[in-house]
């Protein structure tokens, strides 16, 4: 049986988006373990669910910390010994495939998303992107989820173009995340954010446009779905006290965490995600796979799902007046033209994202490796 050993962010991934990845690679009969951090529920849950989760903690900005993961992460590999590794987002694929380049241990990383990679002139981010030029150049496969972090990656050399393929984002399990009927009837219009409660995420446009509307006299529910995240930069968090201030103002309704939000979803009238850039947004395929249009960004990552006043309307980035239009715009739509939108969603993301293209793209990409 073959050892394949999975390096994440955050636990939440694992029971979310590539749970079925997950479980897919250990029917096919591989042996799977998951290194990553999160709280006791969490790791028990995937637990439950067949997965071996060996929790390692994170590493932050801290030399310390930093080190210390990396040990952590080389002491599971080398008493593991695994067969292939696989990486996912920018800390575990930075320190992971350092780890793994060391020991000689064939890895696949997928690029999920860049952030502030290539713009930023923090330290941080510099020295980000000096370790990804090292390591990338020795990485068996790298998956992009969309042609602007490849071309990115390609131009600055951080890859070779043999390496190298795209993935239509982690997909979507659109027989899971299939149109269910509203458990409640909405006495006013319902907009849904779901997401990290991160600024980049595009979650006070979303309380601004809120609040615009709000002076405007228009009567909406804002709801939020969502964790308060501190694994990123502090002037891209959400505090407890921002969250407090906004639910004080009647600004939002905070729902909290949810692993399942696709009751959320089908009784929300619309899905907004203002993010400033993904990878490809796994919101807006799960909310689009059940039939509910969308207000997203004109940016990488978002409007490759939505197609502006087809599937949703496409506003621009950190701009909470021009959210504010959008979402007015939507409010105003026929409930006919809304229920439209939401069935050509369906059917593109059917068509494109579906998650069983992921999945066979990795067990090529595994087979491939393995039998050298």
């Amino acid at each position: 049986m073959n050892r394949i050993l999975v390096i994440e962010n955050n636990i939440l991934a694992t029971n979310t988006i590539r749970k079925t990845f997950v479980l897919s690679l250990i029917q096919q009969g591989y042996d799977v373990m998951v290194l990553t951090t999160g709280s006791k529920e969490e790791i028990d849950y995937a637990k439950s669910n067949g997965c071996i989760i060996t929790s390692i903690s994170s590493s932050t900005q801290n030399p310390f910390t930093i080190i210390r993961y990396i040990l952590n992460i080389r002491k599971v590999i080398k008493s593991y010994n695994p067969d292939v590794c696989l990486t996912f987002t920018i800390r575990p694929a930075i320190w992971g495939n350092l780890v793994t380049r060391m020991l000689g241990i064939p890895t696949i990383t997928n690029i999920t998303g860049i952030g502030p990679l290539f713009s930023s002139k923090k330290i941080t981010y510099k020295i980000a992107r000096m370790l990804y030029k090292f390591i990338l150049k020795k990485t068996d496969t790298i998956f992009f989820q969309n042609t602007d972090d490849r071309d990115l990656f390609i131009k600055n050399n951080f890859v070779h173009h043999q390496n190298i393929d795209l993935l239509p984002g982690s997909g979507v399990d659109y027989e899971y995340f299939a149109p269910i009927k509203k458990t409640v009837d909405n006495d006013v219009f319902v907009f849904l954010f779901i997401g990290r409660l991160l600024k980049d995420k595009g979650i006070t446009e979303f309380v601004a446009a809120s609040k615009i509307l709000q002076q405007q006299g228009v009567v909406v529910k804002c709801l939020v779905v969502g964790s308060l995240w501190n694994q990123n930069l502090k002037k891209n968090t959400i505090t407890q006290k921002d969250l407090d201030e906004w639910m004080a103002d009647h600004l939002i309704t905070y729902i909290g965490h949810s692993t399942d939000v696709r009751i959320q979803i089908a009784n929300a009238d619309c899905i907004v995600l203002p993010s400033y850039r993904e990878g490809t947004s796994n919101v807006l395929l799960e909310a689009s796979s059940m039939e509910r249009p969308c207000i997203t960004c004109d940016t990488t990552g978002c409007r490759e799902i939505v197609i502006h006043n087809e599937t949703g309307l496409l506003c621009k980035v950190a701009d909470a007046e021009d959210l504010a239009e959008k979402m007015k715009q939507m409010i105003l739509l026929p409930k006919e033209k809304r229920q439209e939108m939401g069935i050509k969603a369906r059917n593109k993301v059917i068509k494109e994202f579906d998650k069983k293209i992921v999945i066979q793209k990795y067990l090529t990409a595994l087979t491939s490796i393995l039998k050298k």
